[in-house]
C-alpha cells in the first residue's frame, strides 16, 4: 500500500515538473526559429549589397529607381534608357525581403589615402559603396511582441575597374 502511495506522488512529480519545463523549452525553439530567420535576412541582405556593389563597379549607369529589373546578360544598348542597373540588381538578390530600389542607398568616393576626386567625373580607383536597407520582423508572436520591427542595413565597398560609359 506505502509503495503505491509513493509511485502515485512521483506521477504527480512527473507531471509538475513538465508543466514547469516545457515553457521554457518552446520559448527556446521560438527564439532559435527568429534568430535563425534574423541571420539569414541578414545574409541576404549582406549578399544583395555585395552583388550591388560590383555591379556599380563595373556600370556607373545611376538611372532612377524605375528600373527593377536585373538582366545583366544583356548589354545596356542605350544609355538613356537602361534595362538594369546595380540598385536593381542589389534589390533583386534580397530575395524575400521586399527590398526595393529605393532602399538600395550608391555613393562614390575616393579612396581614403589617393588624393583624387570621384565628384562629377568618375575614375578607375573610385570607391562604389553601396547600402541596403530591410526591415526583419519575426513570425513568432512572443518574440515579435518584444523585439518589434528590426531595421537591418548591409554596406559593400568595390573600387571601380572602368569607368562606363
Amino acid at each position: 500500500m506505502l509503495a503505491r502511495r509513493v509511485r502515485g506522488r512521483e506521477r504527480g512529480q512527473s507531471l509538475v515538473e513538465f508543466a514547469l519545463i516545457v515553457p521554457i523549452v518552446v520559448v527556446l525553439i521560438m527564439v532559435a526559429v527568429d534568430g535563425g530567420r534574423a541571420v539569414l535576412a541578414y545574409n541576404t541582405l549582406a549578399n544583395a549589397a555585395r552583388h550591388g556593389a560590383r555591379v556599380a563597379a563595373v556600370n556607373q549607369l545611376s538611372p532612377a529607381n524605375t528600373v527593377t529589373t536585373c538582366r545583366e546578360d544583356m548589354p545596356i544598348e542605350d544609355l538613356t534608357q537602361p534595362h538594369w542597373s546595380a540598385r536593381a540588381c542589389a534589390a533583386s538578390t534580397a530575395v524575400g525581403l521586399s527590398v526595393t530600389p529605393a532602399d538600395v542607398t550608391l555613393t562614390y568616393a575616393p579612396p581614403t589615402d589617393v588624393a583624387m576626386t570621384c565628384s562629377p567625373t568618375l575614375h578607375v580607383g573610385c570607391i562604389a559603396s553601396l547600402t541596403v536597407t530591410a526591415r526583419f520582423q519575426a513570425i513568432t508572436p512572443l518574440v515579435g511582441s518584444i523585439l518589434g520591427t528590426i531595421n537591418l542595413s548591409a554596406n559593400s565597398q568595390f573600387p571601380l575597374e572602368r569607368v562606363f560609359p
